[in-house]
């Protein structure tokens, strides 16, 4: 997508938020697909391992390829993840390089304990535009008392080799993030920790490190709201969350999918963004009626700071062209 188009559909989401419109004269420019579910570790911080067993699934590359052929000609990119661990799904390189064909941006999060030789290359020429690897911790200690059921050395060398294999490759895809949460309990004197952590990049395609602020899942990881001014959630002005049964959600923070927009097995992406669901929820966001909504009376997300009456936490990002 040219910059020029880029920013033309921005504006016209920041006019339809700040106008307060319900009903939207444009389609989503963001998807989550999740392609699966299951999740190989059980995170401290993560509500995955609270998931029931008919909440876990993989999504039917049919449905895949459904999901992308509807929404090749209106979205900026798709993450293809939400709240399992994409590199379970057999198909998943397969399906990257389907929604790369359709001249879609990807983006994708993975833990990297289930990189191997076999699967790098194959993700790395699948088209895959971004990736980005979840490594809490500098040290084995913290890494492992946080990334449960994870081995740090193991998972370190999985990332080193693929960024070897892409070096090796000559390819400047995909754009590589190392993403670290932070623990204020174990962020203390990581200065140290981290410049020797980062000696293990030194000379490979390592293009970002990222040190994310933690949010409370919607009130899923206890936390206290920090109750700063209150800011309607952006995310039902620009993007869809679709899990891998084919539910639509209007926000990542709906881990369990408590407010359901309908199915895309059975209705258009486009039909989904202005039903009466996601109408009725935009005005109650707009209006602060949330009591009744359990993620988003529970998520911090609705209180953080704002520029121009837009959290900034999203503003930046989209500005810059480097939302995660």
């Amino acid at each position: 997508m040219s910059s020029l188009r880029y920013y033309r559909r921005l504006l016209q989401v920041f006019r339809s938020y700040k106008r307060k419109k319900t009903v939207l004269p444009y389609l989503p420019v963001r998807l989550w697909i999740e392609t699966t579910s299951i999740c190989n570790l059980r995170c401290v911080m993560c509500p995955n391992k609270e998931l029931k067993k008919e909440e876990k699934g993989f999504m039917d590359p049919a449905l895949f390829r459904k999901i992308i052929d509807e929404a090749r000609g209106f979205i900026f990119d798709a993450n293809l993840i939400h709240r399992g661990e994409g590199l379970l799904h057999p198909d998943f390189p397969s399906l990257a390089e389907y929604a790369h064909a359709a001249g879609i941006y990807t983006k994708f999060h993975t833990n990297a304990t289930l990189l191997d030789e076999d699967l790098s290359r194959r993700l790395i020429v699948s088209g895959l535009d971004q990736i980005s690897f979840s490594f809490d911790g500098f040290d084995k200690e913290t890494y492992e008392s946080i990334r449960i059921n994870a081995d740090f050395d193991k998972t370190l060398r999985n990332i080193v080799r693929f960024l070897e294999i892409k070096k090796e490759l000559g390819s400047r895809k995909p754009y590589a993030v190392f993403e670290i949460i932070h623990f204020p309990d174990t962020a203390k004197d990581a200065g140290g920790r981290r410049k020797e952590f980062l000696k293990n990049f030194r000379g490979l395609p390592l293009d970002r490190l990222e040190v994310k602020e933690m949010h409370n899942w919607a009130g899923e990881i206890a936390q206290p709201l920090p109750r700063k001014k209150y800011s309607p959630c952006t995310f039902l002005w620009q993007a869809l969350v679709i899990f891998w049964d084919g539910s639509v959600l209007p926000c990542t923070q709906d881990f369990h999918g408590y407010y359901s927009l309908g199915n895309v097995r059975d209705e258009t992406l486009a039909r989904i963004w202005n039903n009466d669901r996601m109408v009725r929820l935009r005005e109650k966001i707009l209006g602060r009626d949330i009591s009744d909504l359990e993620t988003c009376s529970h998520c911090d997300r609705l209180w953080r700071g704002q520029f121009l009456g837009v959290p900034k936490e999203y503003l930046w990002k989209f500005l810059f062209r480097r939302m995660p």
